[in-house]
């Protein structure tokens, strides 16, 4: 069973580019606030790696605030996952070593593995107020997990 992210142990990460979804993985879906224990776990995680937000959703300057709020480097594309070509946006000396952490198989998990990236599934988060199209998105994706996923 997966963990959620606040409950994740990084000590064995050191040195990685990380790219972190949001929605789902820091906050529900859309979701505004990241609870003071994933605030830890991002301090713990930035400590000896270096970290970006990355999320699909591009709600106003939602991913701006969260990045600022949270002191981590937003990634910025014009793709959205699991387009490998996310990365052009990351300097040259950080395409190593790379993890991707979210909520998603179908997404996140493919993203990592189109771009030779360690996937690391969390626990997702979800919101009784979450839309009837991002419950079926998730039916679907853990059902895709289920049969395709490790």
């Amino acid at each position: 069973m997966n963990e959620y992210f606040k409950d994740i142990n990084f000590e064995k990460f050191s040195g990685c580019t990380i790219i972190l979804d949001i929605d789902g993985t820091l906050t529900y879906d859309k979701g505004l606030v990241v609870d003071q224990e994933a605030k830890s776990k991002l301090l713990e995680l930035k400590k000896n790696n270096l970290v970006y937000l990355f999320s699909n959703h591009r709600v106003g300057g939602r991913n701006q605030d969260l990045a600022r709020d949270l002191d981590i480097k937003l990634l910025e594309s014009q793709y959205k996952k699991p387009n490998k070509k996310i990365i052009e946006s990351l300097p040259e000396n950080q395409k190593g070593n790379l993890v991707v952490i979210g909520d998603k198989f179908l997404v996140d998990g493919i993203f990592a593995k189109r771009i030779g990236a360690k996937f690391i599934k969390v626990k997702r988060i979800v919101h009784q107020d979450d839309e009837p199209l991002i419950k079926l998105l998730y039916l679907l994706d853990n059902i895709a997990n289920f049969f395709l996923g490790n």
